[in-house]
């Protein structure tokens, strides 16, 4: 099975990306309460307004065993440039 992934600093970039859209999060909060070093899977994608993509990302947080959900509209572009698809296997 494959899952699309991406690292500390990937989130963060998308998380700056989303900023002032209508899916984001508390940039400040999420950017300090992030694990530095977790690995963030993406549950959900889908094209919005066909201007950007509509995302649902599962994501490790500081001194937590279980993923925190949070929803994100960012660019195309940006999405493809920090994301990667990997086997489950993997992770």
């Amino acid at each position: 099975m494959k899952a699309i992934v991406t690292n500390t600093q990937g989130i963060v970039s998308l998380v700056k990306n989303a900023s002032g859209r209508n899916r984001s999060v508390y940039e400040d909060k999420f950017i300090s309460d992030v694990d530095p070093a977790g690995m963030h899977v993406l549950g959900f994608q889908m094209i919005h307004n066909d201007e950007e993509m509509r995302t649902q990302w599962m994501c490790k947080m500081r001194d937590i065993e279980d993923p925190v959900s949070i929803w994100l509209d960012v660019d195309f572009g940006l999405l493809d440039s920090v994301s990667l698809e990997v086997d489950t296997n993997a992770i």
